[in-house]
């Protein structure tokens, strides 16, 4: 009678067995360890006076996809430094100043210029723009940044500033290469 008894539902139902055991031992062993305490970066903000001078070879405006002429971003905050969606003209340096939020350590400038390229539109749209972006600290120019575009293409880049401790007597923030689109 036991031969004539199935064995593969009942090794089944074993490791079945098993495995819902061995997952309930495991979570109750890491409901036992005690929770890590939160570790949160903290940073000084920068005692300079920042400033970004961003001046365009052509009209920057938006395109059918996107109404976004013009958007500086710093870490990535959800409230830009500056945004426009209406068309920002070429060759007048657009200022922005004072630039709050800069911390002491890595800071990452993000700017974004739409080129108001359309497909139906062909001459000044088919060239290559540039951008150029100027961080001041302390009115004194600190970063020198070129951004260029393929013909009709955004230009999107970022720039990353080193912010030197306050203490530091005479040191002034360093600039690391960015990506550029």
């Amino acid at each position: 009678m036991i031969a004539a008894f199935p064995k593969r539902p009942l090794f089944v139902l074993v490791m079945a067995t098993v495995v819902w055991g061995s997952l309930t031992l495991f979570q109750k062993f890491r409901a036992s360890l005690p929770t890590p305490a939160a570790v949160e970066n903290v940073r000084d903000d920068a005692q300079s006076v920042y400033a970004i001078a961003i001046t365009l070879t052509f009209d920057a405006q938006g395109d059918a996809f996107s109404p976004l002429a013009l958007r500086v971003a710093l870490d990535g905050v959800v409230a830009p430094l500056f945004e426009s969606n209406t068309t920002v003209p070429a060759g007048v340096p657009i200022l922005i100043s004072p630039v709050a939020g800069i911390k002491v350590g890595v800071n990452e400038l993000l700017i974004e210029v739409g080129s108001g390229a359309n497909s139906t539109e062909a001459s000044p749209h088919q060239m290559a723009h540039a951008i150029r972006v100027q961080v001041l600290a302390n009115e004194e120019v600190i970063v020198e940044r070129t951004f260029w575009s393929e013909p009709g293409d955004v230009i999107s880049g970022l720039i990353v500033i080193d912010v030197p401790e306050n203490g530091a007597a005479g040191a002034t923030p360093t600039e690391h290469e960015g990506h550029q689109r």
